[in-house]
């Protein structure tokens, strides 16, 4: 009888968290919001930001698990960035639907999930569009990241036939990690284009 009490506790404290970390999500992904504002910060992450709190508005009943809040909100330094990148490789497995929703409210709930799940790919192309438009050179995001080819040529091509988790779970997180520190890749860009302009510059040795 002991063993099912702490059971049961130890349940109703799990989903009683998970609840919170709903609530908790939006105001996680708020304080990220709040960093961009104070910054005057613009670009690529404030827009993600801005969509993925309009995206989880919209989503009332749906929680995230707690091992996928830890990883969002306590762990990361970019909330909107894991968020993302926790829904391309992991799918509907991060959140969770209350088992006290039942019925009508649980379908749309779950159907809410896979919406969103299935944007997912559209939201990180146009992240990818936006990050590209603003590089120092047309071929620097595939010189940074020459796996960013074939990734989003799977996106484009497959993700009508393929679950779109399956073409992100086995990529390297070394993509995920470069892209979201663009503005380092930029920097290395805009250093190969001065040296290749510096040795384009030099002048020819005159023949005797």
């Amino acid at each position: 009888m002991k063993c099912l009490v702490i059971i049961i506790i130890t349940l109703s404290s799990h989903f009683a968290l998970a609840a919170k970390n709903e609530r908790e999500l939006l105001k996680c992904l708020g304080a990220e919001e709040k960093k961009f504002h104070l910054k005057k910060e613009t670009g690529p992450l404030y827009d993600l930001n801005q969509r993925l709190i309009s995206e989880m508005i919209q989503i009332p009943k749906a929680e995230l698990s707690v091992e996928a809040f830890d990883d969002i909100c306590r762990k990361s330094a970019s909330p909107s960035w894991r968020l993302l990148e926790l829904a391309l490789t992991k799918g509907q497995n991060i959140f969770e639907v209350p088992r006290e929703i039942t019925g009508t409210q649980r379908e749309v709930a779950q159907g809410m999930i896979s919406d969103f799940i299935e944007i997912t790919s559209e939201i990180f192309l146009n992240l990818l569009t936006q990050i590209q438009a603003l590089a120092p050179t047309p071929k620097c995001l595939e010189e940074e990241i020459p796996e960013i080819s074939s990734l989003m040529s799977d996106i484009k091509h497959l993700q009508e036939d393929v679950d779109i988790k399956s073409i992100f779970s086995g990529r390297d997180k070394k993509i995920f990690d470069k892209l979201k520190n663009y503005s380092e890749a930029y920097k290395n860009c805009q250093l190969r284009a001065k040296k290749k302009l510096r040795s384009g510059s030099k002048p020819r040795d005159k023949k005797s």
